[in-house]
C-alpha cells in the first residue's frame, strides 16, 4: 500500500509538473503574441507608424524569444496562436528550429529577423541569431531538412527573401550542431565556383503567383536520396528578374558532400 501510494504521488507531481509548463509556454506565447500585435500596431505599413517604437518591440520581442527559447520545454510546443502571426520551422527530430518575423520597418523590401533554436550533445537547448546590419533586409525560415551523416546531422533551412512587390528569392542554407555549438558556416556544396554554405537564386513573384502555398515553396528536399532541389530560374525581356519553370537543378549528398546531379 505504501508503493502504491508513492506511486499515486509521483504520477500526480509529475502531471502538476507537465501542467506547469504548459502554462508557461501558453504564457510565453501571449507575452510573443502582445509584441507581434505591437508591431502591427506601429508597423511602417500601417497608418500610425512610429519608427522609435518599432525598435523597441523588436527589441524587446528578440530579448523574449532569446530568453524562453533556452527552456527544453519550448523546443517541441507548438505555439498555436502564433500560426499565421510569425513563421515556425522545426526539423524532423525536434533538435532545431526557427523563429522568423517581419520587422515592419521596411517598405516594399521587408526586413526579417531570425532566432534559432537547437539542442546540443550535452542535452541542453541553446539560442542562436545572427548580427544585424542594418543595411540589408533579412530573410524568414520556411523549412527545416534534416539527414543523419557520418559526421552527425546535416540540416538544410530554406529561406525566402522579399526585395520588391515582385522580386523574391529564396535560399538553402547548410547548419550543423556541433557539440553544444551551432555552426552555419559549413560549406558542404559543391557547386561550379567553389564550396560553399548556401545557395540562392531570385525570381519574380508573379511567375509563381498562382501557386496555392503561402509563402510559397520552391525547394525541395529528398531524405531517402539526401538531395534537394530548386527551379530553373530565366531572364528574359517578359520577365527580367526572373521567370520559375518546371525545371530543376538537384544536389545530392555523397557522404562528404552535396553536388549537382541534375
Amino acid at each position: 500500500m505504501k508503493f502504491a501510494n508513492w506511486t499515486i504521488v509521483v504520477v500526480f507531481v509529475l502531471a502538476l509538473a507537465g501542467l506547469a509548463r504548459g502554462q508557461s509556454n501558453s504564457l510565453v506565447e501571449n507575452r510573443i503574441l502582445g509584441h507581434l500585435k505591437n508591431l502591427e500596431k506601429w508597423s511602417a505599413y500601417g497608418g500610425s507608424s512610429d519608427y522609435d517604437k518599432l525598435e523597441a518591440e523588436n527589441a524587446a520581442l528578440k530579448k523574449q524569444i532569446m530568453g524562453f527559447a533556452g527552456k527544453s520545454g519550448t523546443l517541441s510546443y507548438g505555439f498555436p496562436k502564433l500560426q499565421g502571426k510569425m513563421f515556425i520551422a522545426t526539423s524532423a527530430d525536434r533538435k532545431l528550429r526557427v523563429y522568423s518575423w517581419d520587422r515592419e520597418t521596411g517598405g516594399t523590401m521587408h526586413d526579417f529577423e531570425s532566432v534559432y533554436q537547437y539542442r546540443g550533445r550535452s542535452g541542453k537547448v541553446h539560442t542562436w541569431t545572427a548580427s544585424r546590419d542594418d543595411e540589408s533586409a533579412g530573410t524568414f525560415c520556411t523549412q527545416v531538412f534534416g539527414f543523419p551523416s557520418a559526421n552527425g546531422t546535416i540540416y538544410l533551412t530554406a529561406s525566402t527573401f522579399i526585395g520588391s512587390t515582385s522580386l523574391s528569392g529564396q535560399s538553402i542554407d547548410v547548419v550543423r550542431i556541433d557539440g553544444d555549438k551551432l555552426n552555419t558556416t559549413g560549406k558542404l556544396i559543391r557547386t561550379s565556383e567553389g564550396l560553399t554554405n548556401s545557395i540562392s537564386f531570385s525570381y519574380d513573384f508573379f511567375s509563381v503567383v498562382d501557386h496555392p502555398e503561402r509563402p510559397i515553396k520552391l525547394v525541395f528536399f529528398d531524405a531517402g536520396k539526401k538531395e534537394f532541389r530548386f527551379p530553373v530560374v530565366i531572364e528574359d525581356d517578359k520577365t527580367p528578374q526572373g521567370r520559375v519553370t518546371k525545371k530543376f537543378i538537384t544536389y545530392r549528398f555523397n557522404g562528404k558532400y552535396f553536388v549537382k546531379v541534375g
